[in-house]
């Protein structure tokens, strides 16, 4: 889908440079620093489900969000937000709703914040949703891929790396 928005570091960074205002939407592209290119029959739009999530995800997403926005890439979001580790009353939230599910299910592309999983005195082995997700949708590789961008400056240049991490001992 978006070919050059692979990773986290990656969005990340044009994230940031987008947010502060270092960067909008005419340097981007004139720059070359990123651009968005269709594969030639992929040009219909493509839904996403996007869960904010608890703590610092709803900002992080909003950047993605936000990029995305300005790349004018063919992106509809199906939003759950509210979805939190914990209920109102402060107890763990056990399971993932099945609505968000099935939405991850048919879009096959999620972005997700960190979801909250709050300690329990009454409930010590309280799985989190991230660990719950992984389980419901039978994943069990993360892939990462991390690269720098042309113009933004950074400690280390030309960083080019994949990082693979087999999850599997996270959902026993």
């Amino acid at each position: 889908m978006l070919q050059h928005f692979a990773s986290s570091s990656c969005l990340s960074q044009l994230a940031a440079a987008v947010c502060v205002g270092a960067l909008n939407q005419q340097q981007i592209f004139h720059r070359g620093l990123m651009t968005y290119m269709q594969t030639p029959g992929v040009s219909k739009e493509h839904r996403v489900t996007l869960i904010p999530g608890d703590g610092i995800g709803p900002e992080v997403t909003n950047a993605v969000v936000q990029v995305v926005d300005t790349l004018k890439a063919p992106i509809r979001w199906d939003r759950f937000d509210g979805l939190s580790g914990a209920l109102p009353d402060g107890m763990p939230r056990l399971e993932v709703p099945s609505e968000i599910l099935q939405s991850i299910r048919q879009n096959k592309v999620c972005l997700k914040g960190t979801l909250f999983t709050p300690l329990s005195k009454k409930n010590t082995s309280t799985q989190s949703l991230n660990v719950q997700l992984r389980k419901d949708l039978d994943l069990t590789i993360n892939l990462v891929h991390g690269f720098s961008l042309p113009g933004i400056p950074l400690r280390h240049r030309d960083l080019d790396i994949v990082v693979i991490r087999y999850g599997q001992q996270l959902l026993l």
